[in-house]
């Protein structure tokens, strides 16, 4: 498995390992990364000796305390859980990232435009669109062919009379309505 990191909820570990010597806590934290990369520990007092870094002897005085620690056959519950965790919350992340943070957007746009009181013009978010091109939009520049670009010099950008109507989204329109009001 890759993990290269793994979750460790401080206040929890320390509750539960109080009891511990500074070297039971250190063959504790060796079991569970372990664990945590390569899944289920054996069941064999050498292999947890070598795991725990901890001579053999010694591994079998600590292991009655450090076994309490798992369940059925050196399995353990909270990291077992973790990474179904992981992909639930990676998965609502995806989500809101697809929805493109237009919440937080609007939100910083509010705050932006509140800080500003009068001293620049204000931002507006644009409501999501069809993707079809609006007729009469207002740009700052020509929509001329290459060929005629090539051929003919541009022409001087007409006055416009009328600016198009802005479409914007419900929100961003409650909340103007509510400042000239």
């Amino acid at each position: 498995m890759n993990r290269p990191w793994m979750p460790l909820y401080v206040g929890d570990y320390l509750g539960d390992t109080g009891h511990l010597t500074t070297a039971q806590h250190g063959a504790y934290l060796l079991l569970m990364m372990h664990y945590w990369r390569k899944g289920e520990l054996p069941d064999d007092d050498r292999q947890l000796s070598k795991i725990t870094k901890l001579p053999l002897k010694t591994w079998c005085e600590y292991r009655p305390t450090l076994q309490d620690f798992f369940c059925e056959g050196w399995k353990h519950k909270r990291i077992d859980a973790e990474p179904a965790k992981m992909l639930r919350v990676s998965q609502k992340r995806a989500i809101a990232g697809q929805k493109g943070g237009i919440g937080s957007a609007l939100a910083r746009m509010k705050l932006e435009n509140a800080s500003h009181s009068g001293r620049a013009p204000l931002r507006a978010i644009a409501a999501p669109s069809s993707g079809v091109a609006q007729a009469n939009a207002d740009h700052s520049h020509s929509h001329q062919s290459l060929l005629q670009a090539r051929t003919a010099p541009a022409e001087p950008a007409r006055q416009q009379t009328e600016k198009p109507a802005l479409s914007v989204s419900p929100e961003l329109a409650a909340y103007v309505a509510g400042r000239t009001t």
